[in-house]
């Protein structure tokens, strides 16, 4: 082989050295994620124990963003979008900020025999072999702006991808939040049941004692042991609450039960019903100053601006598509024993293609404009959503400051209620009340200031303001 054979044997050896690792790489991740598809990883995969027991909000949130298969999926869509934007800077001409990715150079290299024209029974013993080879540099020069329309439209792309994993990040956030304070608050409420039930344990000992000493009649006894059989249904149903709870939360950070039981995961905050678990600060911003902030600084209204600033980019290039290209082409060709060179200068313009690139343009002119629409909607919701979750925090304050009175009310009233109980001068009727009414209390006071909690966690995702975690502590109500 002579020296021009040899070039275009180490150009090809070149190129496919240059391609094994990117082939490594698809088969080691292949042959890591194609057996999900039989099952087979899950029948053999052990999971880890996890112990969450006792962990701040902060904690469990870090988990569920390592944890979660949705900010796995939102990463993986950065990536892909990354390196589109790669695929376009590779398409770049020779007059952009990237002249070396211009040219494209191919080589190919080929056998054959034949045989000369003979009589049948002679046809395999006359025979021509021929080896060619060829090197071709093609290197585009212009393209009136495509190149560089594309690159800008899937920067922005790029962009709308990082903001999708951000706001995924604070989607899993409040679903962490919320499930964290809807089980703080059911095993608050869980806690309640169990004292009612002590409280109406109480009343039926009272009135056996007075049904013994004749001051009470057997209708007060079976009252209150339907009082006390009622208590315990609302055990069981607090319970189930609790472990329904602990359950979303599991499901929030991403922790499926091969890992553990919930209660050993996740575990239990023994706070009492009299005392709630601080862990977000409350906040002040009226909707007004709430939106002025979102405007520019939440995670979907990035997204959309994004958009149209790419769908901005697409109708350049749609433009820039009617113009000609300018491209050079050199090559050198070798046929055993001869070789031969060419170059060449290239426009090439479309004069008719059915109005197909007139109406590309037309279409990414209205695609320009349905993105900005979309800006207007997406600002508009989060307005909405914003003078929602003010609202609800706001709500969620008074109802609290109310319910703590109504606690205060309660409790005397329930003291009187069972001092007067036992001289005789109320009813079992008036107990039942009293006790039921302390107890609804106490739920909404818990219930208010959880609510409350739930919707500071909901202001940062709206606002995409980064979450401000408290020091966990206990606040009581004496």
């Amino acid at each position: 082989m002579n020296d021009v054979g040899k070039t275009i044997a180490s150009a090809l050896f070149l190129a496919a050295v240059v391609g094994c690792g990117t082939v490594r790489n698809a088969r080691e991740v292949q042959a890591r994620l194609v057996p999900m598809g039989s099952g087979q990883e899950a029948a053999e995969w052990v999971a880890p124990k996890v112990d969450l027991k006792g962990a701040p909000l902060r904690a469990l949130v870090e988990f569920a963003f390592t944890n979660r298969p949705s900010m796995t999926a939102a990463l993986i869509e950065v990536r892909d979008a990354r390196l589109a934007l790669k695929e376009i800077a590779a398409d770049a001409p020779l007059a952009s900020s990237t002249p070396w990715n211009a040219a494209d150079l191919s080589a190919n290299m080929g056998y054959s025999e034949s045989s000369d024209r003979a009589k049948l029974e002679d046809l395999g013993h006359t025979r021509k072999s021929r080896a060619t080879g060829g090197l071709s540099l093609d290197v585009l020069i212009y393209d009136f702006g495509r190149n560089s329309a594309r690159a800008r439209a899937q920067a922005e792309k790029v962009v709308a991808a990082e903001m999708a994993l951000v706001q995924q990040g604070y989607t899993v956030f409040a679903e962490v939040a919320g499930s964290y304070f809807s089980l703080l608050q059911n095993e608050a409420l869980f806690e309640i049941a169990c004292t009612n039930e002590l409280e109406y344990l109480e009343h039926l000992r009272q009135a056996e004692d007075k049904l013994s000493l004749g001051e009470a009649k057997e209708l007060d006894v079976l009252k209150a042991r339907l009082d006390l059989s009622k208590s315990r249904q609302d055990i069981v149903s607090a319970s189930n609450n609790v472990v329904t709870a602990r359950a979303d939360l599991m499901a929030a950070m991403g922790i499926d039960t091969s890992t553990g039981d919930a209660t050993a995961v996740v575990g239990t905050k023994i706070g009492g019903f009299s005392r709630v678990l601080r862990t977000l600060p409350t906040s002040s911003e009226t909707a007004e100053e709430a939106f002025d902030f979102a405007s520019t600084n939440a995670p979907a209204m990035k997204i959309v601006r994004a958009k149209l600033r790419a769908a901005s980019a697409e109708v350049d290039y749609a433009v820039a598509n009617l113009m000609p290209n300018v491209s050079a082409n050199v090559s050198l060709s070798w046929t055993d024993p001869l070789w031969y060179w060419s170059w060449g200068v290239n426009a090439v313009q479309s004069l008719f293609t059915g109005f197909r690139k007139t109406t590309a343009v037309d279409r990414a002119v209205l695609a320009l404009e349905a993105a900005a629409a979309s800006v207007d909607h997406e600002e508009q919701q989060l307005s909405y959503d914003l003078a929602l979750a003010i609202a609800e925090r706001d709500n969620a304050q008074e109802a609290c400051r109310t319910a703590r009175e109504s606690v205060h009310e309660a409790r005397e009233n329930l003291k009187m209620v069972k001092s007067q109980y036992e001289v005789g001068d109320v009813s079992r009727v008036e107990f039942t009340d009293a006790v039921s009414e302390l107890a609804r209390a106490w739920g909404d006071r818990i219930k208010a200031y959880y609510r409350g909690q739930n919707a500071e966690a909901r202001l940062f995702q709206l606002m995409g303001s980064d979450p401000v975690y408290l020091m966990e502590e206990w606040l009581t109500d004496e």
